[in-house]
């Protein structure tokens, strides 16, 4: 029993440990937020068809692009002053960029409406397109509200927020009935659960800050934004090349074949990267600070990125052999295609999964630089393929995408070794 205590106090020490607490929390709301959305796909699927679903997905990609430039990156801003009233200046200042762009970008689906929509076959875009600078707003602002937050450590408001999105979306799309066409049923779902989140949030604010507003001074915004200025123009650049790859094929399938066959690819992603992406996100973070103190940096690194390209490919081997019938039997019977193309996808998401878990390494050795002339490249040579292969099978596109795509994120983890390894020559 006395042999015991000392496990037992350091398990209770951790436990109280202020940072794993505020992790757990975070984690087990995102856990129940995730559970919501994984109960709801094989659901959703049944009662909305693959080309609903395409016809959505390109509206969903537009707003993420534009979004990640509606608030000039601000929004990371906020968690670094020293002071609550410079945070909160950054706070109504980045609010207030999101409001401004939200206008220009009603002003530019005005102007640009026939190009914007006479490129993609669905006809439905044409009228859906007009929600494009409402979700642009409500999606930018609630980043920077998330900030808020996030820098006062109120990680339960945040993983609650999480959880009442995810609800907000689901349960609105699941009531189909209630509109005309399952086009307003999913988008109508996606920006009312944005909406919801974002009125909690705020409310949590006004409750809690509304006396700061009475010091706000358009000279102090204007002060914040002049100190932090790197932010949109080297951040927002990374930020816009990054959204514009995430969502690259949503865009091109979208001018070279149908909606449905977007939808199947949407729903394919959406699986295929659902069980990798909390392991991504919780990893990267303990990465980055176990290569911050590791003394051997290549062992770590390298155990690393194998260890979790080995765990991707053990998650997802069951879709490289059972795919169409895995996605016929969860999703439903219309679903084939979807199992198809996510055998396709299965190198890029394998190899983007496990470079990704270690992509720190550049943040670690100061080299940040090469993650945006990689991510130029990648985008280049990504657009090229696609713009020279839109004559040939949708498949085969997907094929040579998907192994370009593994090669280069492959190429990206080895400069990332390299690196570590002239850092740590250099201090020998």
């Amino acid at each position: 029993m006395v042999k015991n205590m000392p496990m037992s106090s350091t398990f209770m020490s951790v436990l109280r440990n202020e940072f794993i607490k505020n992790v757990l929390t975070l984690l087990s709301w995102n856990l129940l937020a995730q559970v919501v959305t994984l109960l709801s796909i094989p659901i959703l699927t049944r009662i909305y068809t693959p080309e609903e679903f395409g016809s959505v997905a390109l509206f969903i990609s537009m707003v993420n692009v534009f979004a990640v430039a509606s608030n000039g990156q601000y929004d990371l801003t906020i968690v670094l002053p020293k002071r609550n009233g410079q945070a909160f200046h950054l706070l109504i200042g980045s609010i207030i960029i999101t409001l401004i762009f939200s206008t220009i970008t009603l002003f530019f689906v005005f102007i640009f409406f026939d190009k914007l929509t006479d490129s993609f076959e669905s006809t439905v875009y044409r009228k859906i397109i007009w929600l494009l600078p409402l979700a642009v707003f409500f999606f930018g602002s609630h980043k920077s509200l998330a900030s808020w937050f996030n820098r006062s450590r109120s990680y339960r408001v945040i993983g609650v927020n999480r959880l009442v999105q995810n609800t907000g979306q689901t349960t609105v799309r699941l009531g189909k009935g209630v509109f005309s066409n399952g086009h307003w049923g999913l988008v109508t779902g996606y920006i009312a659960g944005e909406i919801i989140s974002w009125i909690v949030m705020f409310l949590q604010l006004f409750k809690k800050e509304f006396w700061r507003l009475k010091y706000i001074s358009g000279k102090s915004i204007l002060k914040m934004f002049r100190e932090y200025l790197n932010f949109p123009l080297f951040l927002m650049p990374m930020g816009i090349l990054n959204a514009l790859s995430t969502n690259l094929l949503v865009f091109a399938l979208s001018l070279v074949t149908s909606s449905t066959i977007v939808g199947h690819y949407e729903r394919s992603f959406r699986v295929v990267t659902f069980p990798l992406s909390l392991i991504s996100s919780s990893f990267g973070s303990v990465f980055y600070e176990k290569m911050n103190r590791t003394t051997n940096r290549r062992k770590f690194y390298v155990f690393s990125y194998f260890g979790n390209f080995f765990l991707a490919v053990l998650i997802l081997f069951p879709i490289a052999i059972w795919g169409e019938a895995i996605f016929v039997f969860v999703l439903g019977a219309e679903w084939n295609v979807a199992g198809k193309i996510a055998k396709y996808i299965l190198p890029l998401t394998v190899f983007g999964f496990a470079t990704q878990c270690v992509s720190a390494i550049f943040s670690v050795v100061k080299k940040n630089q090469i993650l945006l002339i990689w991510q130029i490249l990648y985008l280049g040579l990504a657009i090229s393929w696609i713009v020279f292969a839109e004559k040939f099978d949708v498949y085969f596109l997907l094929k040579v995408y998907s192994w370009g795509g593994a090669l280069m994120y492959f190429l990206l983890a080895i400069i990332g070794f390299l690196k570590i390894d002239r850092n740590e020559l250099v201090k020998s």
